[in-house]
């Protein structure tokens, strides 16, 4: 664990303050889906984009997790920092940091941090897909590959 947490740290300490672009933000709301593990579970969820705070956009989530023999309700208020474009298709990369409460079936809850890793990608005017690998630190799902889709508003 503490190795995970040292590498996952240390990509994060070298590439959020590589932000150097801003990427177009505005207010979107939409669905996601995708697989955790520890607890391996199918997540289905919400997610939105609310604007900019400082060189952060505000990018809050709840996710629904099924399965490994009990349910996970997880709230996300993530940072998200856009660091770079890949050039001629409007994708931009993104990591991201906040705070997560998991409510565990049976009544407990957790208080941790997740670290996420993301690419946002354009749909049409004010949409857009993203995909990300959400990596938690604490007694939270260890792991979330989500594909999501965002509809702006």
């Amino acid at each position: 664990m503490k190795k995970k947490l040292k590498g996952i740290l240390l990509v994060f300490g070298i590439l959020l303050p590589l932000e150097a672009q801003t990427a177009p933000v505005g207010a979107a709301l939409g669905l996601r889906a995708g697989l955790s593990q520890e607890p391996d579970q199918f997540v289905v969820g919400a997610q939105a984009e609310l604007g900019k705070l400082g060189q952060a956009t505000v990018a809050p989530s709840v996710d629904l997790g099924f399965g490994d023999g009990s349910d996970v309700t997880a709230a996300n208020l993530d940072l998200r920092f856009y660091l770079f474009p890949l050039p001629q298709t409007g994708i931009w990369f993104y990591g991201a940091a906040g705070p997560t409460v998991a409510f565990f079936e049976g009544g407990s809850e957790e208080v941790g941090l997740s670290l996420t890793a993301g690419a946002k990608i354009p749909m049409q005017k004010n949409s857009h897909y993203n995909i990300e690998a959400r990596f938690g630190i604490g007694d939270i799902p260890d792991l979330k590959i989500m594909l999501g889709i965002l509809f702006g508003l």
